[in-house]
């Protein structure tokens, strides 16, 4: 945890002192230092003690020229013992004399002079750091819990055999198990030795096996036949393990009746489509080639995602979540029918079907969005109404359906990104009209080509301004491509068709190579000047690309902060290594990184938990229409101040009023950019000095 967490979320702070005017020269003293404050002031010794037991306190002031501190002290503690208590002392001759130890004695987190408000800022941001680390140790414990709840779960309702064995003995074992050896309970079965319950012959191999065990082995599997006058045969595997912190060994049993069914008729050539709960993605895959032999022209591939997934998770912890996916899969498959239905991930479902036409196709989606929008059952005493988004597919022999599967989740998560939730979007095959000729790739890879070669790529800057008084020049660099007729051409025309022809790489060597050129020329002229290079996931991917710039930044004399180089969260989720390995590599640079486009996925923060970046330029559509909306704008404050928590820089983009800055500026975003301040331009030209 660091501590701008403890100067961006608000600490409700309670201050037990007599005088109005020193509770806000003591406030006003915390807030310079960078600590957010809500205050209350109370010289009631029991109405602070109600407050502080109450948990509406975050951490308590108290002067010691309140009287009966002796006993409030203790009582307080006693109530709330994690809620820090930092006592304020005087050396006047009205008060009296409190030692640090005397102060500890009674209950006291720490004893501070109360003329000592540097003093006071560091005890109350280490207190503040304290907090944090108890909460995310209780977030982890509670998460602990949960995993340790639906791992027993999943034990429970596994269709496999599984027991645990310690020193020979069972210890534990699913309801298969205990089924499959004729036990009643689990108790029964705790202290059977695992030979006994085997033939002689099995128990033999049994030793042999567990003698590799000891000798380093990670797995042991052999064949068996139980004891009794109807024997069981089957495969056993032994696997080392743990079960409640004890090291154990894992016993895995598969016989005829519990391994997964064929899905053919035996007296037929051709086996029929599979439709089975039990098909994982390599079955279903083969039943939906088999499934569309027949009518490859009507075929189509589904893709169902539960909505507000990691929301539920949340609110109902993992096991109620994954109860509430189970309810969804099992009536999913009801609805399939005879179709092939596998899951790819515990919330979403895949579902091949057949359809005369794209109509059909989208009709029997629809049908299924809405039945599973009719359901209701309760988790954990809570009424649950879950409702799904479907994207899909239509079938494309040439490229098979393990590839058509993929470009229907690939619908899936664009419609993500552009609708709302409880949707169906099934794009047809029919190509667009195309507006003008700056839609066909080949003429734009031929006029890419060129700006290349002829340099006629035009890069603008855009000032990011600080909220927080920071005196620098910030720009953003963006790049525009002149047309035959000399407009400018946005870069949604072109830069995707230049990353898809692996392109794009050598547009961002342009780009940095320029943008250093004219951040040098700046600087030289006495301007203290930085500036955003935004990258493509081309350069990202390139092995070499670090090198390079490596050299190039080197060669420009730069300091190492005078350029930032920002990733868009979306480049950043699809190549995660490589972007993490991309900003590692400019740390050891001493170069900054940016992500942009935050918060269009379901859960950004979990990206970016997994990358150092410096500083997240949030997405436009977060702050379009914000000051209207108290939703959306609660929903902005929320990232802006989880991102100051985990020490990220904030920028908003797309500021195009002056009604939003308050709210940006109370939210703590660090910056802000967008029309209102100016627009891209080719000149590095706005005057910073108005915002100082």
């Amino acid at each position: 945890m660091s501590a701008q967490l403890s100067q961006h979320v608000t600490t409700r702070l309670l201050i037990a002192e007599k005088s109005e005017n020193s509770a806000h020269e003591l406030d006003s003293s915390l807030r310079d230092a960078g600590v957010a404050t809500k205050l209350s002031i109370s010289d009631d010794l029991a109405h602070i003690a109600q407050i502080v037991s109450q948990g509406e306190a975050d951490l308590v002031l108290l002067t010691d020229k309140l009287e009966g501190l002796d006993s409030l002290l203790p009582r307080i503690r006693a109530n709330a013992p994690h809620t820090p208590l930092i006592l304020l002392t005087h050396d006047d001759e009205d008060s009296e004399t409190w030692s640090v130890a005397s102060a500890l004695n009674l209950g006291a987190t720490d004893a501070v002079p109360a003329n000592a408000h540097e003093q006071l800022a560091l005890v109350v941001k280490r207190e503040l750091e304290h907090i944090c680390q108890r909460e995310h140790f209780s977030q982890v414990r509670r998460a602990l819990k949960e995993a340790e709840q639906r791992c027993q779960l999943l034990l429970q309702g596994s269709r496999a055999a599984i027991a645990y064995v310690h020193e020979g003995m069972h210890i534990h074992a699913n309801e298969g198990y205990l089924d499959l050896f004729g036990y009643n309970d689990v108790d029964d079965l705790c202290g059977e030795s695992l030979v006994d319950i085997l033939s002689a012959d099995s128990a033999e191999q049994l030793k042999i096996h567990l003698k590799a065990l000891r000798n380093g082995a990670e797995e042991a599997v052999f064949d068996f036949t139980s004891q009794g006058d109807d024997p069981v045969s089957g495969s056993m595997t032994l696997a080392n393990s743990q079960y409640e912190g004890e090291a154990c060994l894992q016993v895995t049993v598969r016989t005829e009746s519990t391994a997964p069914s064929s899905a053919g008729d035996e007296d037929t050539d051709v086996p029929a489509p599979v439709m089975s709960s039990e098909l994982e993605l390599p079955g279903f895959v083969k039943a939906a080639e088999t499934l569309f032999a027949s009518e490859p022209d009507n075929a189509y591939l589904l893709v169902a995602a539960l909505d507000h997934h990691h929301t539920q998770q949340q609110a109902y912890g993992l096991v109620g979540t994954e109860s509430i996916c189970r309810k969804v899969w099992q009536h999913i498959v009801v609805l399939a029918e005879d179709c092939p239905v596998t899951r790819i991930s515990n919330f979403e479902t895949a579902i091949a079907i057949i359809a005369d036409n794209h109509d059909e196709a989208v009709a029997r989606a629809e049908k299924i969005r809405e039945s599973v929008g009719e359901l209701m059952f309760e988790v954990q005493e809570k009424t649950v109404r879950p409702t799904i988004m479907i994207g899909g597919a239509a079938y494309d022999a040439e490229q098979g359906v393990s590839k058509t599967l993929d470009v229907a989740y690939g619908n899936l998560l664009d419609h993500l990104e552009t609708e709302s939730n409880n949707s169906v979007h099934i794009p047809t095959n029919e190509p667009e009209a195309e507006d003008n000729n700056w839609d066909n790739a080949a003429i734009i890879m031929r006029q890419i080509t060129d700006a290349i070669e002829k340099k006629s790529f035009v890069l603008l800057f855009q000032p990011v301004i600080s909220l927080r008084g920071d005196s620098d020049e910030h720009y953003e660099v963006f790049l525009r491509m002149t047309d035959p007729e000399g407009g400018q051409i946005e870069p949604g025309k072109f830069l995707q068709t230049a990353i898809d022809n692996n392109v794009a790489g050598k547009i961002d060597r342009w780009v940095i190579l320029q943008s250093i050129k004219m951040l040098s020329v700046h600087r030289a002229k006495g301007h203290a000047t930085r500036l955003t290079v935004n990258l493509t996931c081309n350069s990202i991917a390139d092995p070499e690309f670090l090198q390079w710039l490596t050299v190039a930044i080197k060669a420009a004399r730069l300091p190492s902060d005078a350029v930032i180089f920002q990733v868009t969260e979306k480049d950043a989720t699809t190549y995660l290594r490589q972007t993490r390995e991309f900003i590692e590599g400019l740390r050891n640079m001493h170069c900054r990184a940016s992500l942009s486009r935050f918060g269009l996925i379901e859960d950004p923060f979990e990206t970016l938990r997994h990358l150092p970046v410096d500083m997240v330029k949030l997405d436009g559509t977060i702050v379009d229409g914000v000051e209207d909306n108290d939703e959306q704008r609660s929903g902005l404050i929320e990232k802006i101040q989880k991102l100051q928590g985990s020490g990220k820089l904030t920028i908003v983009p797309m500021v195009e009023n002056a009604n939003i800055l308050s709210t940006l500026w109370q939210a703590g975003a660090n910056y802000i950019q967008g029309h209102y301040l100016q627009e891209p331009s080719m000149e590095m030209d706005y005057d910073f000095s108005t915002e100082e």
